[in-house]
């Protein structure tokens, strides 16, 4: 068996490949990233890059490529469209084939492993928490949820990503206005008051009346990062209540705004109103251990993806 592996990480606005050592999926040893424009030209660059690497590798295969794809996707392995983004509010999109593609690519019988660009990184996650010592329980409930053109929502039970009928899609949850807030909402969909159709980078941006790219000319004191941290609180508060996980991670662009995790975790706090008895609740500190920066920071997606391939291993 070849001792590499491969990722790809498909998001909205620049996708990611990535090479790493199957004793090692953390560490990249070589990675390509490229704009997500016309499907067809942005995985024939990514397949493009996997097929040279093979041979700067001087391998005839790789052990296994995890995918983690924005979607929604399906994941049923015997349904006709298994491997295609679904119905994706992203133009151009919509029903395409993913790991077809890549499977025509590369050597016969190379593994392939396919999710969610959330369940991956909260597999990382999750692994990254249990080789740490944050969680002292051996197949941990982990919550990843990314918050930049959309909101998207990862979720692993027991060591292992959720699917059920579709996959998690938490970004839609729809959640209880906040007091005084008249933003109508972005959803693609028209969910009324649905976290991603309220804060993510769309969202804000029409807040305060400033293109998506100029985000970060925002002043932390903007009262919109309150806003943003209400909903991402309500949207924590929720979770809890339904999967009582073991910690919360949240990444993605938006998050880059360090304030906006002391303010979710405060509405979190204040939304809950002391109605659950748990440590972690009741102070600061255990809060701050509970709804937590990623540990892999931005490359949580990527990463992802190589643990999925390693699991497939």
């Amino acid at each position: 068996m070849s001792r590499y592996i491969a990722g790809v990480e498909l998001g909205g606005t620049s996708c990611v490949a990535a090479i790493a050592e199957i004793s090692n999926p953390t560490t990249i040893v070589h990675h390509f990233e490229v704009s997500t424009t016309e499907y067809t030209s942005t995985l024939g660059a990514l397949t493009e890059y996997l097929s040279a690497q093979l041979k700067e590798f001087n391998i005839e295969s790789y052990a296994a490529l995890g995918i983690a794809s924005f979607g929604p996707v399906d994941l049923k392995p015997d349904s006709k469209t298994y491997g295609y983004i679904t119905s994706t509010p992203k133009p151009g999109w919509k029903y395409v084939e993913i790991v077809g593609v890549f499977k025509r690519t590369l050597k016969e019988g190379t593994p392939i492993a396919f999710d969610t660009d959330v369940n991956a990184p909260a597999l990382a996650e999750m692994a990254a928490a249990l080789n740490t010592k944050t969680i002292p329980i051996p197949l941990p409930t982990v919550i990843y949820i990314t918050v930049g053109t959309g909101v998207g929502v990862g979720v692993t039970v027991e060591g292992s990503p959720v699917h059920g009928l579709l996959h998690p899609e938490g970004g839609h949850i729809i959640v209880p206005r906040m007091q005084g807030d008249e933003y109508p909402g972005c959803c693609a969909y028209g969910h009324e008051c649905c976290v991603e159709g309220m804060i993510d980078s769309q969202a804000i941006a029409e807040r305060v009346n400033v293109h998506r790219h100029d985000l970060h000319t925002i002043d932390d004191n903007n009262p919109v990062w309150k806003v943003v941290g209400y909903y991402l609180g309500a949207l924590c508060l929720n979770i809890t209540y339904l999967l009582s996980p073991n910690l919360i991670i949240l990444g993605g662009g938006i998050m880059k705004r360090r304030i906006l995790y002391t303010e979710t975790r405060h509405w979190f706090k204040e939304l809950l109103k002391e109605y659950l008895d748990s440590p972690q609740f009741k102070t600061d500190q255990g809060l701050a251990s509970y709804i937590k920066e990623p540990f892999h920071g931005s490359k949580a997606g990527i990463v992802g993806a190589l643990e999925l391939a390693r699991h497939k291993c």
